[in-house]
């Protein structure tokens, strides 16, 4: 991060190359460009340096060590991109101050993610804590912090307005959809990021081109009342691409985010959670440790949730190791630090007509001879390539990625109704897995599924 004797300000990313904050030929951007750098250097942005993008994938893809900062800031330049598009498609009906605000919404929309990403988010709802990241990003943005502050400066409805964007649950306008939608700044970010970082060869896509080909065009939404909205959609020679990028989001989801061995370390975070937060002889440590004073809060506040980052996190399993807790607790924190992970079981191939194969050894292990019965974890999710929506729904219809494949007088259409590729893609997937501390005992819960389904 840099900035020259212009008064722009410049970040080189290894995704999309240099990012130039100011220098637009353009008033109300150069000043948007200005607040974005001014929010980069707050102490909430900041703390995203400390945060993994992908949690534990990096112990199966070493590279992936990039940080939610270097994403964030990355979707802000995509961010810019689409509104772009907007800009010089709309003409006239262009509107700046809503455009600001999805620009700002959309740099700070990961502001609120807690240690090792979604890993810490999913662990602390088992617990009882099921806040999701979005809430604590709108609560950064609209409390008594740094970023509060900058945005204030600017309009005092701006955090309000923000907030409003980054909870809401589907896009209202084509802005928002900039923000969050099954076509948004994030994603054309993390799809590209996530597979550069990680090495995996799959999921290349021509973004120049799909920038191309992206129109601004008219929707028809509901049936009583209908009414036409403004929207992005792709033209005729943008399906392809189109197609190509929500493959490689499912793919990334099947090979990178949902890798097996990735899954076994967040589980057993998971379980290690559980069982620090449970252990009486743990209770010295939480006057000192920021963690476990977070998990053990009823209600912990915006103040204790911006103290926890990785480095945090590992420095609570180290101190967890040697202060003398749990057998259970400093076998699991010592496997993740020296990456000892759970040996995998995969089930879910093994899907019975006559019942979730998965279920029944759940089920089953109750009465099993098993010794280590009680230390098996458990993964039950479904990935989906793509969600439907209804045209009849005006708060999802622009969540959908909208082709145009006849003619110029036809109206945009869900992709899943024009691809024969989505189509393919369409059933959702299961991932059924059971987890276990040894190789001999994957072994013999391997046999014990063989009884099971036969």
């Amino acid at each position: 991060m840099e900035e020259n004797i212009r008064g722009t300000n410049r970040v080189r990313d290894p995704v999309h190359g240099l990012i130039v904050f100011g220098d637009n030929d353009d008033t109300a951007r150069d000043e948007t460009d200005r607040f974005a750098w001014e929010l980069l250097n707050t102490r909430e942005f900041q703390r995203l340096r400390r945060i993994r993008q992908l949690g534990f994938c990096d112990l199966v893809f070493p590279g992936a060590t990039h940080s939610r900062f270097a994403h964030s800031v990355g979707v802000y330049h995509m961010a810019r991109r689409l509104a772009r598009v907007i800009a010089r498609r709309e003409g006239a009906a262009h509107d700046p101050a809503r455009e600001r605000v999805a620009l700002l919404a959309a740099l700070l929309h990961d502001v609120g993610h807690g240690p090792f990403s979604h890993t810490f988010e999913s662990a602390t709802k088992e617990l009882g804590h099921p806040k999701r990241h979005e809430l604590w990003s709108a609560e950064i943005v609209q409390e008594d912090t740094q970023v509060n502050r900058v945005l204030r400066d600017v309009d005092e409805d701006l955090p309000q307005q923000i907030g409003k964007l980054l909870t809401g649950e589907d896009p209202t306008d084509i802005y928002s959809a900039i923000v969050s939608s099954q076509f948004d700044a994030d994603r054309l970010d993390y799809i590209q990021r996530d597979r550069l970082m990680t090495g995996v060869e799959f999921g290349h896509i021509d973004l120049d081109w799909l920038f191309d080909c992206l129109e601004v065009g008219k929707v028809t939404i509901g049936q009583r009342d209908p009414f036409e909205a403004p929207c992005l959609y792709l033209g005729p020679k943008g399906v392809q691409v189109a197609e190509e990028y929500l493959e490689a989001r499912f793919r990334l989801y099947r090979m990178v985010y949902m890798h097996k061995t990735a899954r076994a370390a967040e589980k057993m975070l998971e379980a290690l959670l559980s069982a620090v937060t449970s252990d009486a002889e743990a209770g010295d440590l939480v006057r000192r440790e920021p963690v476990l004073r977070y998990l053990k809060s009823e209600n912990p506040d915006l103040a204790s949730y911006l103290t926890l980052d990785d480095t945090v996190m590992w420095a609570a399993l180290s101190s967890w190791i040697d202060a003398g807790v749990s057998g259970r607790v400093s076998e699991l924190a010592t496997r993740l630090r020296d990456r000892s992970l759970y040996k995998c079981v995969d089930i879910g191939v093994r899907e019975k007509q006559r019942g979730n194969l998965f279920r029944r050894l759940r089920r089953a292990l109750n009465d099993s001879p098993f010794e280590w019965r009680e230390e098996v974890l458990f993964d039950d999710t479904t990935v989906a390539p793509y969600k439907w929506y209804d045209f009849e729904d005006d708060a999802s219809a622009l969540n959908k990625v909208l082709v145009k494949t006849l003619g110029e007088d036809s109206e945009p259409m869900d992709i899943a109704s024009a691809s024969g590729v989505m189509e393919a893609l369409q059933p959702e997937s299961r991932i059924q897995r059971a987890y276990v501390p040894e190789p001999e005992q994957a072994r013999e819960l391997e046999e014990f599924l063989k009884e099971i389904g036969e």
